[in-house]
């Protein structure tokens, strides 16, 4: 038996997360095409699923079919292989393999699927297809769960069977020992394959590892073009591939694989960005799906620490697979901390009744119409708030705090200046002084709505809750693609993908329109929430 390395790119599959799948065909082709002339063994052309929507410019396909006629011009000399997440596809609606096109399904299955699952793959391998076992975190294992997976496999006796390092949390000695329990009991001639996340930047170092382990079994190692995946992203095919080309007798060709990233992941790369960063850290280290770390980062107002803090509060049963449910919740109890504000509420319906009131919000706009907002502050004489930052260019009456990440972030001379303000801060501040007007966080928030907490919806709630029914708002810009558009200074810019903002706009929006129907707010600058 050969001492092989394999290479299974998945680009087109686990990649797909970061894209919602829709590469285009054109794209679609295009990458297959540029992997085959690499030499890539095996391409993974994306999810054979019935309960994904699919259509020609995805690589989600709802059929055996649809992925064949995609593959139709390209030559049987590699492999091609498409996913099933244990469930998504009946048996009974797959075809038996031909000898064109896909010739190898990977079942991916979670432990509490584990025998159902096998009997799957037992069924898949029965149509004719090689089948590749695919056990996700494979280290949640226990040896006696091991033992049952190891004996099924030898039963089944599939073409390969995978360890899944799905959270990106194997070191190179749990890699090691996993690699060897697998070698020493698994009949030799079932290949295995690695498939790894880069959450701790360990997926180079481990497929290293892999390669030059001591053994006759032939290895798999999955990568994807320019680690293109979900959060944290995986293993560079083209790392790989220099990696193998200076180790082994093969050269394979790298160029394809750069022009594949130069033509067509970059332009998704600006947009939606993946790769290494302290939550992803955070997630793997928790043991948790990176969903959990995204939802938190996307939120904008936790600290490091906090999002630590909540991820490992997250039950265990729910920690493999992504629950908004449970997140949304732990966050929500994380912010709330119930307090009587009754007097608070009465001095400030006192404080602000009769009295025209104007909004600054933290967008470029304060600065692009100073003129023009200073010509109405002249003009109206409003008192005025300012939502979690202090303006420079403006006098300020009050500042509303709900931000505990950008309350953190002001600067010695703007918490100086803080200290002689009026404070309006909700309950989850919890750096705060006795001089606080404190306001219930939960009082103010609408679950119903995925940006529930944005601060400016937030303020405008607690003026409606007290009876005002007009304000004026300047800066409240709504979110533009390029981050450098969103906010008066550079220190406030987050990261966020261009979808995730538009949706953003889209649900604060939808939350304005209706408070408008008790409190009227004018726009004195260009907003992306208003028509």
């Amino acid at each position: 038996m050969t001492n092989e390395i394999k290479i299974l790119d998945c680009t087109l599959r686990d990649g797909g997360y970061v894209n919602n799948w829709e590469f285009g065909e054109k794209a679609i082709r295009a990458i297959i095409d540029k992997l085959i002339e690499a030499e890539v063994d095996i391409i993974e052309c994306g999810f054979l699923s019935k309960t994904k929507p699919s259509s020609c410019n995805q690589t989600i396909f709802n059929s055996l079919e649809s992925i064949n006629r995609l593959l139709e011009k390209f030559q049987k000399k590699h492999g091609f292989a498409c996913m099933i997440n244990y469930g998504e596809f009946p048996i009974e609606q797959l075809p038996k393999y031909e000898g064109v096109g896909v010739d190898t399904l990977r079942i991916a299955f979670h432990k509490k699927d584990l025998i159902a699952a096998l009997d799957y793959c037992q069924q898949v391998k029965s149509k004719g297809f090689n089948v590749y076992v695919q056990p996700m975190i494979t280290s949640s294992y226990s040896e006696q769960e091991l033992g049952i997976l190891i004996e099924s496999i030898n039963r089944i006796s599939p073409k390969a069977t995978y360890i899944v390092d799905s959270f990106g949390t194997l070191r190179r000695n749990e890699l090691f020992n996993l690699f060897q329990l697998f070698d020493n009991k698994i009949d030799k001639h079932i290949e295995i394959g690695f498939h790894s996340h880069n959450n701790l930047q360990l997926s180079f170092s481990n497929a290293q590892e892999l390669i030059q382990v001591a053994t006759s079994r032939t290895r798999i190692i999955d990568s994807s073009v320019f680690g293109m995946g979900r959060g944290a992203g995986n293993l560079c095919t083209e790392l790989l591939i220099l990696h193998l080309n200076e180790t082994t007798k093969k050269n394979r060709c790298i160029l394809p694989i750069l022009e594949i990233i130069d033509e067509f992941l970059n332009p998704i790369f600006i947009k939606k960005p993946w790769g290494y960063s302290v939550p992803y850290y955070i997630a793997s280290t928790n043991n948790c799906h990176p969903n959990y770390a995204s939802y938190l980062t996307n939120k904008q107002t936790l600290s490091t620490k906090d999002i630590n803090l909540i991820l490992s509060q997250i039950p265990q049963q729910e920690r493999s697979q992504y629950n908004q449910k449970v997140i949304e919740d732990l966050y929500v109890k994380h912010q709330s901390q119930a307090i009587d504000d009754t007097l608070i509420l009465d001095k400030l319906t006192n404080m602000l009744s009769n009295r025209k009131i104007l909004i600054y919000a933290p967008g470029k706009s304060i600065l692009t119409h100073e003129e023009s907002i200073k010509n109405y502050i002249r003009k109206v004489h409003p008192l005025t708030i300012a939502i979690n930052f202090v303006p420079e260019n403006y006098d300020c009456d009050m500042i509303f705090i709900s931000n505990l990440k950008r309350f953190s972030s002001l600067s010695e001379a703007q918490r100086k200046q803080i200290e002689t303000s009026t404070i309006i801060a909700t309950s989850n501040i919890k750096k705060r002084n006795e001089s606080f007007m404190l306001i219930n966080y939960h009082s103010l928030i609408n679950p119903k709505y995925s940006e529930f907490d944005n601060a400016g919806i937030m303020l405008l709630r607690l003026l409606k809750n007290i009876g005002i029914n007009e304000v004026a708002i300047a800066g409240y810009d709504g979110f533009r693609n390029n981050p450098h558009d969103n906010y008066f200074s550079d220190s406030m810019i987050n990261t966020t993908n261009s979808e995730a903002l538009n949706e953003r706009n889209s649900c604060i929006a939808e939350q304005i329109k209706e408070l408008q129907k008790d409190i009227h707010v004018e726009f004195l600058t260009p907003s992306l929430y208003i028509e």
